[in-house]
């Protein structure tokens, strides 16, 4: 599973052009797999439409987020909470218990 390694934050703009804007960009360790990256698809848009992102990309090893965020910290803590969930489920502890087989 891919660890937050850290994140590069450019100078961040009041109205944002997703296509000339520099993104801010959560560095992992490892690309994630199929099954990670299913996970992350379905909880990023409830991410953007809460901090006000216009675009989230994931390109190898990095995650970009484009937006006029004005708490780069909000923004941090959300996409690390949103990383460490993903790999809690992945690991299996958030899944429903099972019974014991007999």
């Amino acid at each position: 599973m891919p660890r937050l390694l850290g994140f590069d934050v450019p100078t961040l703009q009041t109205i944002v052009d997703h296509g000339a804007d520099e993104a801010i960009v959560a560095m992992l360790d490892v690309a994630p797999d199929a099954h990670w990256l299913k996970l992350f698809d379905e909880r990023v848009a409830a991410l953007q439409g809460e901090l006000g992102l216009a675009g989230v990309e994931l390109d190898g090893t990095s995650i970009l987020f484009f937006g006029s965020i004005a708490d780069s910290r909000r923004l941090a803590t959300a996409i690390s909470a949103l990383i460490n969930g993903i790999n809690m489920e992945v690991a299996g502890h958030n899944a429903p218990l099972h019974p014991p087989a007999p």
